[in-house]
C-alpha cells in the first residue's frame, strides 16, 4: 500500500508542475532531493545522454549513461542499472531525470562502474526491461561496460517487476548482483545464483507483511542479505541526511563491489583435502570420490580411511564402508572409529547377529564409550532402524546413564510399541533432567504414548 502511494504522490507532484508552466518550481518538490552520499569525483562524471536503446511503433525510450572520467576506449567496467519498472506519464518529468535516479547512477560512476537509468513503458514492463538488456549485449561495448559483470537497483514500487524479471529463465545472465529497496516481499521462487541485498526501512514495516521474507529465502535456499534500515522511512536514500542513511548507502556499493569486482585469487595451489572437506556435506558423491582417490594415495593413513568409510555410509555403501573399516582393523585392530563403522555397517545390512556380537565385545572391552553408542543409536533412528537404534542406546546406558540417551530410547521404543519399556526410560530421561515439557508434548516419535494414562500424568507434572 505505501509503495503506490508513494509513488503517486511523486507522480502528482510532477503533473502538477507540468500543468503549472508559468509558476515558478515549488519548493515542496520531493523529486528533486538526489542519493544522500555525496563524492567529490561526482563531478568530473562523464555524461551520456539520451541514448536509445528501443525504438518501434509503440516508443522510443533512452537511457543516460553516467561513465567514469578517463576511460580508455577499449577499457571495461561493472555497470549498475537503476531499472524504471513503473513507467513513464506523459508530459510529466521523465523518471531518469528524478533527482535519486540521476544521483545514483553518477555517485555509481565516481566509484570506477558505468551508471545507467533509463526510461520504460508502463504497459510493457517486462519487454522494456528484456530491450534494455538485449540493447546492453549488443552495443555494451561502445559504452565501455562489461556485459559479464552487472548489477541492479530497484526500489519501492519498482520492485515487483523488477523482481519478476530478475527471478525468471530469460534475465540477461550477466546480472551477477541486485539491489531492492523499501519494496513489497517479491514472490517466490527466488534464484540460488543471483545475490541479493533486500533493505527494509522501518517505516514500511507496520503496513507491509514482510514476516515470511526470510522463510522464503530459507525455502529457496536463495543467497539473500536482508537489511533492516531502523529509523529509515520510505526512499530514506533521497530523503534520510544522515548518517544511518549514508551507512546503508556505503554498504549497497560494497554489496556491488564485493559481487561484481574480481575476487584476488590465493597464492596456494588447491587442495584435494580442502575440497572433500567442503564437498562432503553439500556434494557428498563428489566427496566420495576424492576420498576413494586420496585413500587410494595414502593407504596406510586412517584418518583418509575413517572418513572414507562415514562417507561411504553415508551414501548408504555399507558393503564398502566396511570393507574400508576391515582394512583400517588390519593395520590398528583397536581403531574406535573402524570399530564403530562396523557395528553401524552390520545394523544397516540387517546382520543383527554378527552386529549384536561386535557391540556385546566392543563395549566389554571397553573400546566404545557412552557417547559413541549414543552417535551410532542417533544414526540408525534417523534412518529407520528403531530397533537396532534402540540396543545402541542400551549399550550406551550400561555404560554410564544419561537423560539424552534415555529420551532417546524412550524414542525408539515408542515407535515400536514397546509402551511400557518407552514410558521407563522417559521417566527416567525426566529424573536425569530432560524436562521440557513442550518438547515431549510435540515430539512425534512419541505419538504412539500420548493416549496412555501414564503420559499425561508425566506431563502434568512437567511445568
Amino acid at each position: 500500500m505505501i509503495m503506490k502511494n508513494i509513488v503517486f504522490c511523486l507522480a502528482l507532484t510532477a503533473a502538477s508542475a507540468s500543468a503549472q508552466n508559468a509558476a515558478p518550481p515549488s519548493q515542496m518538490d520531493p523529486l528533486s532531493f538526489g542519493v544522500v552520499l555525496d563524492h567529490p569525483g561526482m563531478k568530473d562524471v562523464v555524461l551520456r545522454p539520451d541514448v536509445n536503446f528501443l525504438k518501434d511503433e509503440k516508443s522510443s525510450l533512452n537511457m543516460d549513461i553516467y561513465q567514469p572520467p578517463g576511460l580508455k576506449p577499449s577499457e571495461k567496467r561493472p555497470a549498475i542499472i537503476f531499472l524504471n519498472a513503473i513507467g513513464e506519464r506523459s508530459g510529466e518529468q521523465r523518471v531518469k531525470s528524478w533527482g535519486i535516479y540521476s544521483t545514483w547512477p553518477r555517485l555509481m560512476a565516481a566509484q570506477g562502474f558505468v551508471g545507467i537509468s533509463m526510461e520504460s513503458d508502463g504497459g510493457r514492463i517486462q519487454e522494456t526491461i528484456q530491450g534494455l538488456f538485449d540493447f546492453i549485449k549488443k552495443h555494451g561495448n561502445q559504452y565501455n561496460i562489461d556485459t559479464e559483470r552487472l548489477g541492479v537497483y530497484a526500489a519501492s514500487a519498482n520492485v515487483t517487476q523488477s523482481t519478476q524479471y530478475l527471478m525468471s529463465q530469460t534475465a540477461f545472465p550477466g546480472i551477477k548482483a541486485a539491489v531492492l529497496y523499501y519494496g513489497g516481499t517479491p514472490e517466490g521462487p527466488y534464484r540460488k545464483d543471483l545475490p541479493v541485498l533486500f533493505v527494509v526501512s522501518e517505516g514500511d514495516v507496520a503496513r507491509n507483511g514482510y514476516g515470511n521474507l526470510w522463510s522464503e529465502v530459507l525455502k529457496n535456499n536463495a543467497p539473500w542479505t536482508i537489511k533492516m534500515g531502523t529509523g529509515m522511512p520510505h526512499a530514506f536514500d533521497a530523503y534520510s541526511d544522515n548518517d544511518a542513511a549514508r551507512r546503508i548507502v556505503l554498504e549497497t556499493i560494497s554489496f556491488w563491489k564485493n559481487n561484481l569486482d574480481p575476487v584476488p585469487q590465493p597464492a596456494w595451489k588447491p587442495s584435494k583435502v580442502r575440497e572433500i572437506l567442503g564437498s562432503l556435506q553439500m556434494e557428498r558423491p563428489k566427496a566420495v570420490i576424492l576420498l576413494k582417490s586420496l585413500s587410494d594415495e595414502y593407504p596406510q593413513d586412517l584418518t583418509v580411511l575413517s572418513f572414507y568409510a562415514e562417507a561411504l555410509g553415508g551414501e548408504n555403501r555399507y558393503a564398502e564402508a566396511e570393507a574400508v573399516c576391515r582394512k583400517m582393523l588390519t593395520q590398528q585392530p583397536e581403531n574406535r572409529e573402524a570399530i564403530r563403522g562396523l557395528i553401524r555397517a552390520a545394523f544397516m545390512q540387517n546382520k543383527t547377529v554378527e552386529a549384536e556380537r561386535l557391540l556385546s565385545e566392543a563395549t566389554k572391552s571397553g573400546q566404545l564409550t557412552r557417547q559413541d553408542c549414543s552417535n551410532m543409536g542417533y544414526t540408525l533412528l534417523v534412518a529407520g532402524k528403531d530397533r537396532e537404534g534402540a540396543k545402541l542406546y542400551e549399550a550406551a546406558l550400561a555404560i554410564a546413564p544419561g537423560g539424552l540417551e534415555f529420551y532417546n530410547l524412550a524414542c525408539a521404543y515408542a515407535k515400536v510399541n514397546e509402551t511400557d519399556r518407552a514410558i521407563a526410560a522417559l521417566e527416567n530421561a525426566i529424573k536425569l533432567g530432560n524436562t521440557s515439557k513442550r518438547q515431549i508434548e510435540s515430539d512425534p516419535d512419541l505419538n504412539s504414548l500420548k493416549e496412555d494414562k501414564r503420559f499425561k500424568a508425566i506431563l502434568e507434572n512437567l511445568k
